[in-house]
């Protein structure tokens, strides 16, 4: 599901866009920046259910090349930003859970991450093949996605004061500034601007936003850049206080010490949105990765079907199971992994 709306960013979001362009020897012109289509991740509540296994014999359902371009070597940079998370804070039952602790749970799974199992499913996606494809193989130009070892390119505590209420353009109730687009900006001039990384804004708990928990978890979009690729970044609010409307302890029913269960939402939400940047990153003018019939990525034709904790380094995390287009015989299917597998989905398992 997306809004479907592009909006000019403020000034100040523009001049901080062009220091990030002369900070780096790569960069994106980001002069007259947009902010493109948000990529949503609906609440439990509102969440469309997730696809059916297919019939063996149709492809309606598997995801369609669009001419655009995906994300090959995936990095990801991630932008605490808030007073809150430099000062300290203690939040969730009995205020167990400290910033430190949500920082290191997000910090370790996206350290982690990288050369998985379930990482890997999205190595079947590629571009520089023709739009129409459901699938790279044959295709000896084809720019596959890869699986690095090492996903996460820093870490960064921006403790300047988030908004209190975050007005974005997600649902294009603003036409003057998006401050997530904005910090997303000023995240890529402290990491350096790299095309293929997916910048995260997580803002602290208490800190409400445009229609933040009714309509949607987290969402991914693209500062951009017209006539080349933008600043794609992602927006995660503090979901583990939506409880299970965004998938808190959906799937550790009891809390730990680590986050498991209540953070829970932190790496089913963030792994979420990850995967989709990474096939279908741009959203300027419209999203041309991998998406399907209905514009469905990768995430939302399985969001909350048949989650499970996958090991990463030494601890476990809650994902969901992403579309594959090859399970099933290449009917298609929600994966933990990369494989053909056979019905009934997911196809494959940690």
């Amino acid at each position: 599901m997306r809004a479907r709306t592009c909006l000019a960013l403020a000034a100040t979001a523009v001049a901080v866009a062009a220091a990030a362009s002369s900070a780096t020897t790569a960069t994106a012109d980001t002069t007259g920046s947009m902010s493109g289509a948000k990529a949503i991740l609906w609440p439990t509540t509102g969440a469309p259910a997730a696809a059916p296994t297919p019939s063996p014999t149709s492809l309606a359902s598997n995801l369609i090349f669009h001419g655009g371009a995906v994300e090959h070597t995936p990095k990801v940079f991630v932008t605490y930003w808030g007073t809150e998370w430099k000062n300290g804070f203690h939040t969730g039952p009995n205020n167990a859970y400290s910033n430190r602790t949500a920082m290191t749970y997000v910090n370790d799974f996206f350290t982690n991450v990288g050369g998985s199992p379930w990482n890997g499913t999205q190595t079947q996606y590629c571009d520089n093949i023709a739009p129409g494809s459901t699938s790279c193989d044959g295709n000896p130009l084809a720019q596959y996605i890869t699986n690095p070892s090492k996903v996460l390119g820093g870490t960064w505590v921006d403790g300047t004061a988030a908004p209190a209420t975050i007005v974005t353009s997600g649902l294009a109730e603003n036409l003057t500034q998006d401050p997530i687009a904005t910090e997303a900006v000023r995240a890529a001039q402290h990491f350096g601007y790299v095309p293929d990384a997916t910048y995260f804004v997580f803002t602290p708990p208490g800190h409400a936003a445009t229609a933040y928990g009714s309509v949607y978890c987290a969402y991914h979009s693209e500062v951009t850049n017209v006539g080349g690729h933008g600043i794609r970044y992602a927006f995660m609010p503090f979901t583990p206080e939506q409880g299970a409307g965004c998938g808190g302890n959906s799937v550790n029913t009891k809390n730990d010490a680590f986050g498991h269960g209540y953070l829970d939402s932190y790496s089913l939400a963030g792994g979420h949105e990850y995967a989709e940047a990474v096939t279908d990153p741009d959203a300027w003018p419209t999203q041309d990765g991998w998406n399907d019939a209905q514009t469905s990525e990768n995430g939302d034709k399985c969001a909350y079907f048949h989650p499970a904790n996958i090991t990463l380094g030494k601890y476990y995390f809650a994902v969901q199971p992403m579309w594959s287009n090859e399970a099933n015989a290449g009917a298609g299917g929600c994966a933990m992994s990369r494989g053909t597998g056979a019905a009934p989905v997911p196809s494959s398992v940690p």
